[in-house]
């Protein structure tokens, strides 16, 4: 195999998290091999001068493929889709119909879905000993979903 034919080296930072499954999810769809870094938020492990080499956000997931880097698990997903997904169909042809409605779809699920609700119910759950117990937040969170 030649230096142009190889597969690009991929490698996953990140484990435990809703966020971290779409990206480990969609790599085992593709059938794509990578490495597993699976470090945990919260943990230290995204505070490491390495990590935060890759992102000084300190969040995860983070994919590397090859030279890039590139973290938000929307992205990584629609990028991996992009990539390696095209002959599997797992992503509608760019400028179609179809794209904008999986654009539409992605975005509501990170901004409405995650971003408003899940976080909030994490937040105050979980995480309920760094953020407090809220449960009006929570129920109305639920409802939302």
């Amino acid at each position: 195999m030649t230096a142009a034919t190889e597969t690009p080296r991929l490698i996953l930072w990140g484990a435990r998290t809703p966020r971290t499954l779409r990206a480990h999810w969609v790599l085992h769809e593709l059938g794509l091999e990578y490495e597993k870094r699976p470090i945990g938020s919260r943990t230290g492990e995204t505070q490491t001068p390495e990590f935060k080499s890759l992102n000084p956000r300190e969040k995860i997931p983070v994919l590397q493929d090859g030279g890039l880097v590139l973290a938000e698990s929307a992205a990584i997903v629609t990028y991996l889709a992009e990539k390696y997904g095209q002959p599997a169909g797992l992503i509608p042809p760019g400028s179609s119909p179809e794209r904008a409605s999986y654009y539409e779809w992605c975005f509501f699920t990170m901004t409405e879905l995650d971003a408003h609700t899940l976080y909030i119910i994490r937040r105050h759950t979980a995480l309920r000993d760094l953020y407090g117990e809220a449960p009006n937040a929570v129920s109305a969170a639920r409802e939302g979903f």
